[in-house]
């Protein structure tokens, strides 16, 4: 206890390691349902390139016999995060859906987290949700995986997915379920191999058999078994529920196909449901909460006339003729999943239901109401909640259920990301008293600004205030740089770019404010006065530290990854914040994007730490410039989510098209600014300098700067 006293930053260490731990243990005991569930890292390679993903599987499911055969086997989900997120994007429908007894499957898309780029599968830059199969990234290798498994159930299979996610879910369905009945299969094989004559009322009649005793003579009707039995059989295994969160189910509109040369309407032969945020795709904010209802998207992939009715189920029914047939409706959503009438259309594959939660597009992810209307809709689909859903006997079913165990998660993540930031001054602390860096320690520049100075508060609005007033904007200046060896992650390049001209900008304006005003004012040179005195050998020992605690977060992020289930240390206000290990490709991408912010983290060092005022005491100026530094982003932020989103669904301050990742990122600015600021001020307070304050901020930050969509690699 004694050396914990003498010693503070030890302890203070230790105590944030010990948080950090408690927060892993408890996320992985929410992940793994206090040891019901087994969580798997997987990784497959395909086409040479790795996919990587969570497998959450019941522990129920891995029960063999003697001669190594599973017993139980349980319905499986794929779960698919959108464009820039990995995998944990959606933990919240993972989880929830892991505690109903399915076989989950949480793919990071290629480009994504720790799946590797795009190239080797043969997907453009950037991937679209529009066209054909570019938005599936990974969704069909990742069922192929999942053909795998014995303990997976291959007749009932579902996947869903948020935004780009949501689209390659669609196509998906496209793709395996289809818009054709088993009996449309068997009527187009009778016409088409042993050339029967089909009728538009044999098509309505939906009857193969009948038409092959009637039309086939008896030593073709063994032909016609044997080419049946192959057809069902690839029926019975195609995935039949989707769920899309937020976005186009694409590829799945209802439309005319041609049965055996006739030409019929056909709705997607699956269970589907649309999860439309009020503030999100499709929507019009709290403006009109009910937009998505009588969108035409809705009524299209509903086959409805007039409103859907959120929170209820529908039924598809087949048409006879070219005309489009009308659903029915059945029951409320939330109810009791056992009632013969869904469980008929479910094993039909004829459900539809739209719900409409609060928020935003990017909500999705903290979205209790979206997780329960996953675990609603694919336990009824599937007929499954923990055991058999039997129709008509509710003896066991899935009634309203309570969707909120991964909210202790996404606590105490965020306990977990905090204590991660307090231990980095006491671990630089601890550091700096090492004999290796004894020569950084320095005196700083007295206070020089006053807090009477006009100047001073003009100079301070100008820096809060022209990032803000271009960061929209600025988001599409880079739109056009391709990926190269120099440009890896889109979003980040855009960012940088606009980083670029911003710090440009504002250095010159440092360097006239100088001349103009300051050199003359307190007689002190330009590198004094910024912090910028510094010898090449201390530089490069600001370097060192500056990667030995990125370094140190980086290992400890690694290990907390690998000992919790692929968890990570989250905070999300708006968009995410996200500390997680690094795969290999992320490193070099973390160093090349070092470089291209180095300029932004030091000329906000020179700023922070200039700004002292003569007036006002160390401890209060830090927290002032804290906020000052912070505040710009976090109206921006405000604007655009509550006043733009929330309200219309649409930002306040326009951006340019394929932008809005970079809305989210405004949270990620105003959380880095706030505290950089205050490690800025500690290491400028212990060296003199603005460079390791700089240097430590740019390397630690660039962890959760780089973890988004990755359209280059060359490792």
């Amino acid at each position: 206890m004694k050396f914990l006293k003498e010693n503070k930053s030890v302890a203070i260490v230790v105590i944030c390691l010990l948080i950090i731990l408690v927060t892993g243990l408890v996320s992985l005991a929410v992940k793994t349902n206090n040891g019901r569930i087994v969580v798997k890292e997987v990784k497959i390679s395909p086409y040479g390139t790795d996919l990587a993903g969570s497998m959450f599987i019941p522990k129920s499911a891995l029960k063999t016999d003697q001669a190594g055969n599973f017993i139980n086997k349980v319905p499986a989900v794929i779960v698919n995060a959108g464009f820039t997120n990995s995998r944990t994007y959606l933990d919240n429908v993972a989880i929830q859906l892991a505690r109903c007894g399915f076989a989950v499957f949480q793919i990071d898309m290629y480009g994504h987290g720790h799946s590797e780029g795009t190239s080797n599968r043969g997907y453009p830059n950037p991937p679209s949700p529009f066209t054909d199969d570019i938005s599936l990234l990974g969704a069909q290798d990742a069922l192929a995986y999942l053909r795998t498994l014995g303990f997976v159930d291959q007749t009932r299979m579902g996947m869903c997915g948020h935004s780009l996610g949501g689209s390659a879910s669609g196509r998906l369905a496209e793709k395996s379920a289809g818009f054709f009945t088993l009996q449309d299969k068997l009527l187009n094989m009778l016409h088409s191999e042993f050339g029967v004559t089909i009728t538009a009322e044999q098509v309505a009649a939906q009857d193969a058999d009948a038409v092959a005793l009637a039309a086939l003579s008896e030593d073709k009707l063994p032909l016609y078994e044997m080419g049946k039995a192959q057809i069902v059989a690839e029926d019975r295994i195609a995935v039949r529920n989707y769920l899309i969160f937020d976005a186009d189910a694409a590829g799945c509109a209802p439309h005319v196909v041609e049965v055996a040369g006739i030409p019929v309407w056909r709705a997607l032969q699956a269970n589907l449901g649309l999860v439309m945020n009020m503030s999100g795709h499709g929507g019009k904010g709290m403006q009109d909460k009910d937009a998505a209802l009588s969108s035409e998207a809705t009524l299209t992939m509903l086959a409805l006339k007039g409103a859907a009715e959120r929170d209820t189920w529908y039924q598809t029914n087949l048409s006879s003729t070219q005309e489009r047939a009308i659903s029915t409706k059945l029951n409320p959503f939330y109810g009791d999943a056992s009632d013969r009438a869904v469980q008929a259309a479910a094993a039909n594959n004829r459900l539809r239901m739209i719900t409409t939660p609060w928020g935003w597009h990017g909500f999705t992810a903290l979205s209790t109401a979206t997780a329960k209307a996953a675990m609603q809709f694919f336990s009824t689909g599937m007929s499954y909640y923990n055991g058999e859903i039997v129709a008509g006997d509710s003896s066991n079913t899935i009634k309203n259920p309570v969707a909120s165990h991964w909210l202790v998660k996404e606590i105490f993540s965020a306990i977990g990301f905090f204590a991660l930031l307090a231990l980095i001054l006491p671990l630089i602390d601890i550091l700096m008293k090492l004999p290796f860096f004894a020569s950084m320690h320095g005196e700083p520049q007295m206070p020089l600004q006053s807090k009477k100075s006009p100047m001073f508060w003009i100079s301070m609005i100008v820096f809060v205030a022209l990032p803000v007033l271009t960061y929209s904007k600025g988001g599409g200046w880079g739109a056009n740089i391709k990926p190269s060896p120099f440009s890896t992650v889109e979003l980040t390049t855009r960012i940088a770019y606009w980083a670029i001209i911003m710090t440009a900008i504002l250095f010159a304006l440092v360097i006239i404010k100088y001349f103009a005003y300051d050199k003359k004012k307190t007689g002190v040179s330009f590198c004094d006065m910024y912090g910028l005195r510094y010898s090449g050998k201390n530089i490069a020992k600001s370097i060192v530290l500056a990667l030995v605690v990125f370094g140190f977060v980086s290992v400890l992020l690694t290990i907390y990854y690998n000992l919790f289930a692929a968890s990570n240390l989250k905070f999300t206000p708006a968009g995410s914040i996200i500390f997680t290990a690094l795969c290999k490709e992320q490193y070099y991408s973390w160093l090349l994007y070092s470089v291209y912010f180095l300029p932004f983290y030091l000329l906000n060092s020179m700023m922070i730490n200039s700004a002292r005022l003569k007036e006002m005491d160390e401890k209060t100026n830090m927290w002032l410039m804290a906020f000052l530094n912070s505040i710009g982003m976090f109206i921006l932020g405000f604007l655009q989510f509550f006043v733009g989103y929330v309200r219309t669904s649409k930002t306040l301050f326009a951006i340019p098209p394929g932008s809005s990742a970079t809305v989210y990122m405004t949270s990620f600015f105003f959380v880095m600014l706030f505290v950089s600021t205050i490690y800025n001020r500690k290491l400028y307070l212990k060296t003199g300098s603005a460079i390791p304050g700089a240097l430590v901020n740019l390397l630690l930050y660039m962890i959760p700067g780089i973890q988004l969509y990755m359209y280059y690699s060359f490792l």
